[in-house]
């Protein structure tokens, strides 16, 4: 009889699944990597693509500190017309109307100055014939006081022979001594009379004299006044003060205009410059004689600073340019863009400037050695339009990144890929 093999068989216990084994070695593996970024973070790195960053070279020399600011043209010689009085005004011009200098430009209607002019004319008349009638009366006074003179000295002279009559029948006793006194004493008398003549006819001739000078300084105070009102009478007749374009006119035809108020202006086509606004951050830098650069129509041109404001308007500084435009066909306040030069530095540590510097607040960079970019302090000094002075903290050929650094403060190793 053939045995079966049921007398091999061996039974045997079955093992369970390791289906943990899987999750536990994935697990492993997040830990892993966990603990090298935890210990990569750990010694302050951060890796970023190299495409996203700028960089620039620190180099050595020669930077002008300027400012990039906006302006207009304008003339240097604008007057603006005021009303000399108050009237009815009648203009004479249009806006843009070319004009030469004199050329009637307006014309005020004032009654009431000029009838306060024909009134003080006719005082003056007046007075012109008042100082006549006195040198009349002068001159028959001075007549009447001679004809006194004239008079006392003939009876000086008659009383003056008496009395040698007189002493004569004295000396031979043909009168008696009360009639010779009475000789002498005449004589006395007339000679007082004469003396007194030549005083009184002295002193009314310094009389007259001063009366003819306050009458005539009185005609002159009148003629004055008289002058003066004739003058703003003339001045109502409004003419160019220069050759060149009238400008807005800012009163409207037959109006009736205060005294001193603006009417219209003339603008000069021969001399313009810039209105420059600065921010008042480089008020206290601005100076005279400042070289300006200004970009007008395409066409640069030098120029210096002739003025500055002294008063600070929506955090602007007025600034006036002089330059020489006679070559270029410039408008009244056409745009321009100006770069004023406020300081020239020789042999400087700089590097071009970008957004590391408000990111880093001027005391943070990062400079790149190979792959990898480190945090350095620096300081940074004056600024221009396109570099930044390097005071410490970098060498010249450092290269470093100038890009934002808002997302990189916070490491100081930067792993560039």
């Amino acid at each position: 009889m053939i045995q079966d093999t049921s007398g091999q068989d061996v039974t045997r216990q079955r093992r369970p699944k390791r289906r943990w084994l899987a999750p536990a070695i994935g697990l492993s593996l997040v830990l892993a990597s966990s603990g090298y970024l935890w210990a990569s973070y750990g010694q302050g790195q951060q890796s970023i693509s190299g495409s996203r960053l700028q960089l620039a070279t620190v180099e050595r020399g020669d930077m002008i500190r300027e400012i990039a600011v906006r302006g207009r043209i304008v003339a240097a010689n604008a007057p603006v017309i005021y009303s000399p009085s108050a009237g009815r005004i009648s203009l004479k011009v249009q806006p843009g109307q070319l004009v030469e200098t004199g050329q009637p430009l307006a014309m005020i209607e004032s009654p009431e100055l000029e009838s306060e002019l024909s009134q003080e004319q006719a005082v003056a008349a007046s007075l012109a014939l008042d100082l006549q009638r006195r040198q009349l009366d002068a001159r028959r006074k001075e007549l009447e006081l001679q004809r006194r003179l004239d008079q006392a000295k003939v009876k000086l002279v008659a009383a003056e022979r008496e009395k040698r009559r007189a002493d004569k029948a004295a000396q031979t006793s043909l009168i008696s001594d009360i009639d010779h006194q009475q000789a002498q004493d005449e004589f006395a008398s007339a000679k007082i009379a004469f003396e007194h003549a030549e005083q009184e006819i002295a002193l009314a001739h310094d009389t007259l004299k001063f009366e003819h000078q306050a009458a005539e300084v009185e005609l002159q105070r009148q003629n004055l006044k008289v002058a003066e009102l004739s003058r703003q009478v003339d001045a109502l007749g409004l003419r160019a003060p220069l050759s060149g374009l009238v400008g807005n006119t800012l009163v409207e035809e037959r109006e009736q205009v205060a005294a001193n108020q603006a009417l219209l202006s003339v603008v000069s086509l021969t001399d313009y410059q810039a209105e420059l606004e600065v921010p008042e951050s480089y008020a206290d830098e601005l100076g005279l004689t400042m070289p300006v650069t200004l970009s007008v129509g395409g066409q640069a041109l030098r120029g210096e600073i002739a003025g500055i404001s002294p008063e600070i308007v929506a955090n602007q500084v007025k600034v006036r340019v002089s330059f020489d435009g006679s070559d270029l066909r410039l408008r009244q306040n056409q745009r321009l863009t100006a770069q004023i030069q406020l300081e020239s530095l020789e042999n400087v540590l700089m590097v071009r400037r970008g957004a590391f510097i408000q990111s880093g607040q001027s005391r943070i960079a990062y400079r790149v050695e190979g792959q990898l970019a480190r945090k350095t302090p620096l300081s940074l000094g004056a600024t221009s339009l396109t570099h930044v002075e390097v005071v410490d903290g970098l060498r010249a050929g450092d290269q470093i990144i100038i890009s934002d650094l808002s997302g990189l403060l916070k490491s100081s190793e930067i792993i560039i890929k």
